[in-house]
């Protein structure tokens, strides 16, 4: 027989943690263990007098020119011996090698920089961050998704890399220890996951480089970004990836691709079972809708203007549609998604006439 009494205290969940951009800053002047940072005294007790000590300044204090409400205030920091090598061609093989050993170990991390900075490690990480996102083929054959992002800097104007999945800011020689890119990306990734431009923006701390106009119209075509000075306004050109397609969009594609994972896995792991059904296949889509509506509230996704509703198109598979082999391994049918990008205004031209009078 039942009690006729039944109390139940349920305790709210704790509030899920602010989302940031997960950083490891890769040191090569000694062996250290991998460890989360805080705190800048800190990293300077770890690791003082070191470069990678001055990459973390550059990051961390971006206050007085940052457009976010916030700042960064994690990162994680590895340290390893100096790559050898007979040049630096084998120097930056034997860093990407090492890389490589870290991500054995500890593969949570999005965001790669280092204080090596010649134009052979630029070139080689750059190529590696490419090769870090798998294939479909790749991902079918069971291999984890741990796409990387890499920023970087060189003094190099001419012969840069073009692969995606790299940022690199462009330097004059001598100022290489501003670490322009550890403070391009403290100025700017703070917003994240909120999408926006990387172009216009003032990281603190670093030097206009000293260009002529046909120099920095040969690093622009090369994707290379650089600060400028126009009107006497400094900022960042042109916020792009070294393929040209733009930071935001490339962050962005990421954080969907993440997002729509993790909902699919917490939809699988939350439920005792999904029916091989039309209503067991709505039930797994509801995964993909959420990561493209978060997509549309974070500025990723374009809304349409009149309906204020994300512009996109999901289409889940019907039972019936399912081949006899899917059903027998519980395979369910693709679900196809295409999304219109938000993007953003990078330049404008107006054009008017100035009269003496408005009248007619």
């Amino acid at each position: 027989m039942p009690n006729d009494v039944i109390v139940v205290v349920d305790i709210d969940a704790k509030p899920k943690g602010v989302e940031t951009l997960d950083i490891l800053l890769l040191s090569t002047e000694g062996k250290k263990d991998m460890k989360t940072y805080r705190d800048l005294s800190v990293i300077n007790t770890d690791y003082p007098g070191k470069k990678v000590a001055k990459m973390a300044e550059a990051l961390f204090n971006q206050g007085k020119t940052t457009l976010a409400t916030t700042l960064i205030r994690k990162v994680r920091i590895a340290g390893i011996e100096a790559p050898a090598g007979d040049d630096e061609k084998a120097k930056a093989t034997a860093l990407v090698a090492a890389v490589e050993g870290i991500r054995e170990k500890d593969d949570d991390w999005y965001i790669l920089l280092t204080d090596q900075t010649s134009p052979e490690v630029v070139e080689a990480l750059a190529a590696w961050a490419e090769a870090s996102e798998p294939t479909e083929a790749e991902l079918g054959a069971g291999i984890e998704d741990h796409r990387k992002l890499y920023f970087g800097q060189t003094t190099k104007k001419e012969g840069n890399p073009s692969n995606a999945r790299a940022i690199v800011m462009y330097v004059d020689e001598g100022k290489l220890e501003e670490w322009a890119d550890a403070a391009y990306l403290g100025n700017v990734g703070p917003f994240y996951p909120q999408s926006v431009t990387w172009k216009f923006k003032r990281p603190q701390g670093i030097s206009v480089p000293d260009l002529t106009s046909g120099e920095r119209d040969a690093l622009a075509e090369q994707y290379v970004n650089f600060l400028t000075v126009e009107y006497k306004r400094e900022y960042v050109k042109n916020g792009s990836c070294l393929n040209g397609e733009f930071i935001d969009v490339q962050i962005g594609a990421d954080y969907i691709a993440k997002t729509m994972r993790e909902n699919l896995y917490d939809i699988f792991l939350e439920n005792a079972t999904i029916g091989y059904t039309d209503e067991g296949f709505a039930i797994v889509a509801d995964g993909v809708y959420k990561a493209l509506n978060r997509a549309v509230d974070l500025g990723i996704i374009a809304r349409d203007p009149e309906s204020q509703q994300g512009v996109y198109t999901v289409v889940v598979p019907k039972r019936s549609e399912a081949t006899d082999e899917q059903a027998r391994s519980r395979q369910m049918p693709d679900i196809a998604w295409e999304a219109l990008l938000e993007g953003a205004v990078h330049s404008v031209k107006v054009k008017g006439v100035l009269r003496a009078t408005l009248s007619a």
